[in-house]
């Protein structure tokens, strides 16, 4: 008799103690959405609506008839909320890195979504968490395209239309992801083509200098020869790093552009000896060109005279 009366206390018990596990269970479930206070619900009302879509699911619902299933699923809520409050956060107060990277992280969030709604409320929430993922990419979309849109170095604003294409396909805006897709291939397209070019007339004046050995050092110690054939390919070097200057510098590559005024520096500060002793040297040549013209020209003058002379001294005799 004692033993069955053991065991009857031991039932009732164990029923008492599911039944107050069960409505602490409800109840810090309840208790936790409802002291939800995040930052996130002040840009996005979805926030909201979805905790007071679960909150009103439990509170209508008895507390020790609440459904395991309903438990899970208001613990999914919170969950998802949280997280995406710490990736708003980190798109706020972080760097372009990690609002490159929110992009990805809210599109993953998908997976967190709370499964197999089946009370009205439920599904509320569900399509709210929809919502809200889409409008944040949809926010942070804008953000990169408006940051393209504004930006002059053509390789940056390319990496910025590619983020906000990626993001504008995820949040489901296939037009605008279709549009901005279409004018960026156009754009990396142009800008890989000048940049090819510019590269080459880079690499090719560079094969020009190095084709010479004159220097500031040592120009004094060439031949006339070498210094007329460094003055070609000195000034044919210094065209293609000026054209390739011109080609980095519609595309704002500022630090390329740079480079190849480094290079026309190089040459500029030559390119007026050799060109002076080239000019001197020119100009002794045509002077000593022009001497022997003057000294033939008098040398014929003097002999057409003394032809003129012996002639007429002919005709003289032949009149006498």
């Amino acid at each position: 008799m004692n033993v069955k009366i053991f065991l009857l206390l031991l039932v009732c018990f164990s029923c008492i103690i599911i039944n107050i596990s069960n409505v602490s269970a409800e109840g810090d479930i309840l208790n936790d959405l409802r002291n939800l206070n995040l930052e996130a619900g002040v840009t996005y009302s979805e926030v909201d609506d979805m905790k007071q879509s679960v909150l009103i699911m439990l509170y209508t619902t008895e507390r020790k008839n609440l459904p395991q299933d309903m438990e899970i699923f208001a613990s999914e809520t919170k969950n998802f909320l949280v997280k995406f409050n710490e990736i708003y956060l980190a798109y706020k107060r972080g760097d372009l890195n990690a609002k490159e990277q929110a992009i990805t992280d809210c599109a993953n969030l998908r997976a967190m979504i709370p499964k197999n709604p089946r009370s009205i409320e439920e599904i509320d929430a569900v399509e709210s968490a929809n919502t809200l993922i889409n409008k944040f990419i949809y926010d942070d979309a804008l953000f990169f395209e408006n940051l393209g849109n504004n930006e002059n170095v053509t390789k940056k604003k390319i990496s910025y239309y590619r983020n906000a294409t990626y993001a504008y396909t995820l949040c489901g805006e296939v037009v605008l992801s279709t549009s901005l897709k279409v004018s960026t291939d156009e754009t990396e397209k142009r800008y890989n083509k000048d940049m090819t070019k510019a590269n080459g007339l880079v690499k090719n004046g560079l094969s020009e200098l190095n084709l010479m050995n004159i220097t500031t050092d040592n120009v004094e110690n060439a031949s006339m020869s070498e210094k007329i054939d460094a003055i070609v390919k000195f000034g044919s070097a210094q065209k293609k790093f000026g054209d390739a200057s011109a080609i980095y510098k519609s595309h704002n590559e500022d630090e390329l552009a740079d480079e190849c005024k480094e290079k026309t520096d190089e040459i500029d500060k030559i390119m007026p000896t050799l060109q002076g002793d080239a000019f001197g040297f020119l100009f002794l040549i045509s002077l000593s060109f022009f001497l022997v013209v003057t000294y033939l020209f008098l040398r014929i003058s003097e002999w057409k005279k003394a032809m003129y002379d012996v002639s007429l001294g002919d005709e003289i005799l032949g009149k006498v």
